[in-house]
């Protein structure tokens, strides 16, 4: 079996899309715990240290067998964790669905947007995968309106996580 290839680090006009790090947990935890950052999540508690550092080692888990997880975001002009962003593979359905998720700080700014065209970029050039998939609970107008700008199209609403989700998808 090779080895896993290095998480890249892509750049927007705005954002950086780097390898999340373990480093990342407390910032990361104090943004997973402020305002209603997880409020359309299946477990909207603020997570503990613990968690974090789960979500964490899940995402740089899926790196090394998947080739395709989360980046951590910064801005370009102002280093520091921002939030997270990027790709995340379905087990239990085969599809892969794009995620973004930022502090309540930076919301209204168009950078989830931003994020989330690298990281389908990324997906369709370098992955080669012929379908990406966005999942949004129904009453995350914004969430919805993100992936309405970057194409996707909504399809159906299904139950992932354990709850109802309106799902949109998009094709290379």
């Amino acid at each position: 079996m090779p080895s896993p290839q290095p998480i890249p680090t892509l750049s927007t006009t705005r954002l950086t899309l780097r390898p999340l790090a373990e480093t990342d947990a407390p910032t990361l935890l104090e943004l997973l715990s402020t305002g209603d950052v997880l409020r359309y999540f299946p477990n909207p508690a603020p997570p503990d240290r613990v968690r974090v550092d789960r979500i964490i080692s899940h995402h740089l888990g899926m790196w090394a067998e998947r080739g395709l997880g989360w980046w951590a975001l910064e801005i370009c002009a102002r280093p520091g964790l921002i939030g997270c962003a990027g790709l995340e593979f379905l087990p239990e359905t085969g599809e892969t669905e794009v995620a973004y998720l930022l502090g309540r700080d930076y919301w209204g700014q168009g950078l989830a947007t931003e994020a989330a065209r690298a990281a389908l970029q990324y997906g369709f050039e370098v992955l080669r995968l012929p379908s990406i998939i966005g999942l949004v609970h129904p009453e995350n107008r914004a969430s919805s309106h993100v992936l309405e700008k970057l194409g996707l199209t909504f399809v159906d609403r299904s139950s992932y996580f354990g709850m109802e989700m309106n799902r949109y998808r998009t094709t290379r």
